[in-house]
């Protein structure tokens, strides 16, 4: 399958909410704020939403907040490619994330993606039991990289 991922705008909104449901509720506020950072990944040979990461980005350091993959396209790559991309364009210095410590989906894809666990918050999420975890993670970006090379 070939994809296109670039640069979500406010046009990409009611694509975003047939992708995302109510986990976008927030992102026309995030889509006006200077430091929103965010990809859809798009089917190249239609208008048709695959998915999509957003986050923040300000000076080099980044923190992943979202990335939704529609159910009928997942295991096709298209999350990793996300990652990579979001990192690639909007990542310096660092690229932050927290993932409940019961999704290990997430946590594993993460890890493919280069993050690393440096952290955790407890009880962080609230659930229908109680409360999860959330496990912090981060990658190195770009550039860092670059300079620690001899």
């Amino acid at each position: 399958m070939d994809v296109i991922c670039r640069p979500i705008t406010s046009q990409d909104l009611a694509m975003l909410q047939s992708v995302g449901g109510d986990r976008t509720d927030g992102l026309t506020g995030w889509l006006k704020q200077k430091a929103f950072a965010g990809l859809a990944a798009y089917h190249a040979d239609h208008d048709n939403m695959l998915g999509y990461v957003v986050g923040f980005s300000v000076d080099g350091e980044s923190e992943i907040i979202d990335l939704v993959v529609r159910p009928d396209a997942r295991r096709q790559g298209i999350a990793l490619m996300l990652i990579d991309q979001f990192c690639h364009r909007f990542c310096d210095q660092m690229a932050y994330l927290e993932v409940a410590r019961n999704n290990i989906a997430a946590y594993q894809l993460y890890r493919a993606a280069g993050f690393i666990e440096y952290g955790i918050r407890k009880a962080y999420y609230q659930t229908a039991d109680g409360t999860e975890d959330a496990v912090l993670m981060r990658k190195t970006g770009s550039k860092s990289r670059r300079q620690s090379e001899p």
